[in-house]
């Protein structure tokens, strides 16, 4: 088994990220060597969000399953935050615009086809080997690029676009502009006409599924965190959810305020408690 070293700083209101004790140029060094997927009170209402918020959840998830997606996803960022710069400021100079828009083809394509790839494995997931115990999702996704479309095509339409997105201000043709969904699978509604609880349930099967997926189709279970998960569910669903991490055995960490909601599973977990002074 390898070990690793991580050191974060902060420095000049910047963060430093060393691996073995070397700094790192970006935060995707990070991905290749670690995978934790989280679950936080303030994501509660993610699934109901704008579009773009949908879309960053989905890009966490794909991040699960392919090191190389957080380093194309930062390329084709940084890429059309400086084009839409060149535009907005009329500096239309050919050679610079043409390698920008080949940077964010190039990565678009490869972002599309790892997005698409992902939500397959986990839908199957899903569909076939996640608990009963919990309600399951349909996962809707669109784009105004499709699979088969190659990098020089989607440059071609940047450069077609430009003087429509200089006077837009923004990207009007990309993979930023994806959507993605989540319904009720039983019901067939969307998330957002679920019920509060539902939409909680909803949300944590999805988490639970990415993990086991991962497990399933990796061999490699990522961390799991869990924060505050237990004052959302009644007794039955604790239950489950605690049955459900055991069955998947990969390490997770839970923050509760009632030991008692771990009582009947002692001897399955490790307890720490904070005190505040």
């Amino acid at each position: 088994m390898d070990f690793n070293s991580i050191g974060i700083a902060k420095s000049f209101d910047k963060k430093l990220i060393q691996i073995d004790g070397k700094t790192q140029s970006s935060y995707s060094s990070l991905y290749k060597i670690s995978n934790v997927i989280w679950l936080i009170p303030q994501m509660d209402y993610v699934l109901l969000n704008s579009p773009s918020d949908r879309l960053k959840f989905l890009d966490r998830i794909v991040s699960l399953f392919e090191e190389n997606y957080t380093c194309c996803y930062m390329k084709h960022r940084k890429a059309k935050r400086e084009r839409s710069k060149l535009l907005r400021e009329n500096t239309l100079d050919e050679n610079w615009l043409s390698s920008l828009e080949n940077i964010m083809a190039v990565n678009a394509v490869s972002i599309l086809r790892m997005r698409s790839s992902v939500l397959k494995i986990l839908q199957d997931t899903i569909d076939n080997h996640s608990s009963e115990l919990f309600p399951k999702a349909s996962l809707k996704f669109s784009s105004q690029l499709t699979l088969n479309d190659t990098a020089e095509y989607f440059q071609n339409r940047l450069k077609e676009n430009r003087e429509k997105d200089s006077l837009t201000g923004r990207v009007t043709f990309g993979v930023h502009n994806d959507n993605f969904r989540v319904f009720c699978q039983k019901r067939n509604v969307p998330i957002n006409l679920c019920s509060t609880g539902e939409q909680k349930l909803l949300l944590l099967s999805i988490i639970l599924s990415s993990v086991k997926a991962r497990c399933i189709h990796y061999n490699k279970a990522p961390l799991l965190l869990l924060d505050d998960i237990m004052s959302h569910l009644d007794k039955h669903y604790r239950k489950a959810l605690i049955e459900e991490v055991l069955g998947i055995q990969c390490q997770t960490w839970i923050t509760d305020v009632n030991q008692d909601n771990f009582n009947s599973y002692l001897d399955s977990f490790k307890f720490f408690e904070l005190l505040s002074k």
